[in-house]
């Protein structure tokens, strides 16, 4: 009875979850098949170290962030398997001069933190994957100004498509500061 009692718990959870349309930790044993099968394929190494599952425009989305060997990584599946984004965390030195100028001119003098390289193939468009006609690629990071962070993706060649949206965090993690102060 209480078996049946906790399911019914973490389904009214996931329920309440999709309805918000926010992230929240997913357990790893509860993944739809096809999840599981394509971070498995996709990944056969790769160690799961936090997975959140959220609706995105009305596809329920699944977020690993795992490491495979030395390196960490996110990947982004929808609940039909669909690999929708794989990330690669990054330092300085892996980004283009292009896309760096433009990351350190909008960090102006903020502290850079955690990078990443993104390849999308997928975006969410009216509750359906909507597969693009060839990958994105962006370069993310992660900028502190004291308690403030905020977040930038560019394109290679230097294209801001997504300024940082400032919100106060508690502070940055140690690990996350693997780049260098933009000015």
């Amino acid at each position: 009875m209480n078996r049946r009692i906790g399911a019914l718990i973490a389904c009214i959870g996931l329920v309440f979850l999709v309805a918000r349309g926010s992230s929240a930790p997913f357990p790893q044993d509860k993944l739809p098949a096809p999840v599981a099968n394509t971070f498995k394929t996709m990944f056969p190494n790769g160690e799961i170290q936090q997975l959140d599952a959220e609706e995105e425009d009305g596809v329920m989305v699944y977020d690993f962030e795992f490491k495979a060997g030395d390196r960490q990584k996110e990947a982004d599946i929808a609940g039909d398997g669909t690999m929708m984004e794989s990330t690669l965390v990054i330092t300085a030195k892996d980004i283009p001069p292009a896309a760096m100028k433009s990351i350190q001119k909008v960090a102006n003098g903020a502290k850079l933190g955690r990078m990443e390289w993104l390849e999308t193939f997928y975006k969410t468009k009216e509750g359906k994957l909507v597969k693009l006609s060839k990958s994105e690629i962006h370069y993310a990071t992660e900028m502190w100004r004291g308690e403030k962070m905020g977040e930038v993706f560019v394109t290679p060649t230097g294209k801001v498509t997504e300024k940082p949206e400032w919100k106060t965090v508690p502070k940055p993690p140690a690990s996350g500061a693997v780049g260098t102060t933009g000015k």
